[in-house]
Protein backbone atom coordinates (compact mmCIF):
# COMPACT_ATOMS: atom_id res chain seq x y z
CA UNK A 1 0.00 0.00 0.00
CA UNK A 2 1.34 3.80 -0.82
CA UNK A 3 1.48 6.54 1.40
CA UNK A 4 -0.58 9.44 0.71
CA UNK A 5 2.20 11.67 0.25
CA UNK A 6 3.60 9.46 -2.34
CA UNK A 7 0.75 9.41 -4.07
CA UNK A 8 0.56 13.10 -4.30
CA UNK A 9 3.78 13.18 -5.39
CA UNK A 10 3.49 11.21 -8.07
CA UNK A 11 0.11 12.95 -9.23
CA UNK A 12 2.11 16.80 -9.03
CA UNK A 13 4.99 15.27 -10.85
CA UNK A 14 3.21 13.76 -13.27
CA UNK A 15 0.85 16.83 -14.20
CA UNK A 16 4.55 18.74 -14.16
CA UNK A 17 3.18 20.77 -10.95
CA UNK A 18 6.29 19.80 -8.67
CA UNK A 19 9.58 19.53 -10.25
CA UNK A 20 12.47 18.62 -8.35
CA UNK A 21 15.50 20.70 -8.20
CA UNK A 22 18.34 20.41 -10.38
CA UNK A 23 21.49 20.64 -8.14
CA UNK A 24 19.88 18.07 -5.39
CA UNK A 25 22.27 15.83 -6.66
CA UNK A 26 25.34 18.09 -6.93
CA UNK A 27 25.27 18.80 -3.52
CA UNK A 28 24.98 15.00 -2.16
CA UNK A 29 27.85 14.31 -4.90
CA UNK A 30 29.92 17.26 -3.68
CA UNK A 31 32.98 14.75 -2.22
CA UNK A 32 33.04 13.22 -5.41
CA UNK A 33 32.88 15.87 -7.86
CA UNK A 34 35.61 17.97 -5.78
CA UNK A 35 37.23 15.02 -5.20
CA UNK A 36 38.19 13.63 -1.41
CA UNK A 37 41.04 15.91 -0.82
CA UNK A 38 39.87 18.93 -2.17
CA UNK A 39 36.09 18.57 -0.41
CA UNK A 40 37.68 18.41 2.99
CA UNK A 41 38.59 21.99 2.04
CA UNK A 42 36.13 23.30 -0.40
CA UNK A 43 32.33 23.54 0.46
CA UNK A 44 29.68 23.97 -2.30
CA UNK A 45 27.62 26.88 -0.22
CA UNK A 46 25.13 27.86 -2.96
CA UNK A 47 24.29 27.66 -7.05
CA UNK A 48 23.45 31.29 -7.90
CA UNK A 49 22.22 31.76 -11.66
CA UNK A 50 24.26 28.80 -12.71
CA UNK A 51 27.42 29.69 -11.08
CA UNK A 52 28.41 27.70 -7.79
CA UNK A 53 29.59 29.53 -4.97
CA UNK A 54 32.64 27.64 -3.15
CA UNK A 55 34.17 28.99 0.12
CA UNK A 56 37.87 27.57 0.58
CA UNK A 57 39.33 27.05 4.09
CA UNK A 58 43.03 27.65 3.13
CA UNK A 59 45.04 30.12 0.41
CA UNK A 60 46.21 27.56 -0.98
CA UNK A 61 43.38 25.13 -1.45
CA UNK A 62 42.09 28.11 -2.92
CA UNK A 63 44.71 28.04 -5.54
CA UNK A 64 44.46 24.89 -6.08
CA UNK A 65 40.30 24.99 -6.48
CA UNK A 66 41.18 27.43 -8.68
CA UNK A 67 43.72 26.06 -11.13
CA UNK A 68 41.00 23.05 -11.08
CA UNK A 69 37.92 25.10 -11.94
CA UNK A 70 37.49 23.60 -15.53
CA UNK A 71 37.34 20.07 -13.82
CA UNK A 72 35.45 20.80 -11.52
CA UNK A 73 32.75 22.35 -13.91
CA UNK A 74 32.51 19.58 -15.94
CA UNK A 75 32.27 16.92 -12.93
CA UNK A 76 29.47 19.63 -11.45
CA UNK A 77 27.23 19.35 -15.07
CA UNK A 78 27.91 15.41 -15.15
CA UNK A 79 26.33 15.24 -11.20
CA UNK A 80 23.41 17.74 -12.25
CA UNK A 81 22.72 17.14 -15.85
CA UNK A 82 19.64 19.12 -15.62
CA UNK A 83 21.20 22.43 -14.34
CA UNK A 84 22.52 25.06 -15.98
CA UNK A 85 26.09 25.49 -14.94
CA UNK A 86 28.19 28.08 -16.63
CA UNK A 87 30.70 28.95 -13.23
CA UNK A 88 32.28 28.57 -10.43
CA UNK A 89 33.19 31.32 -7.54
CA UNK A 90 35.61 30.78 -4.94
CA UNK A 91 36.21 32.82 -1.80
CA UNK A 92 38.30 32.36 0.88
CA UNK A 93 36.42 32.29 4.23
CA UNK A 94 33.65 29.92 6.13
CA UNK A 95 30.66 30.60 3.89
CA UNK A 96 29.02 33.33 6.02
CA UNK A 97 28.60 35.50 2.66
Amino acid sequence: MKKVGDILREYLRERGWLTENPYTALFSAWQTVAGEALAAHAHLRDIRNGVMIVSVDHPGWLQIARLRKEALLAAARAAAPGGRLHDVRFFLGSGDR
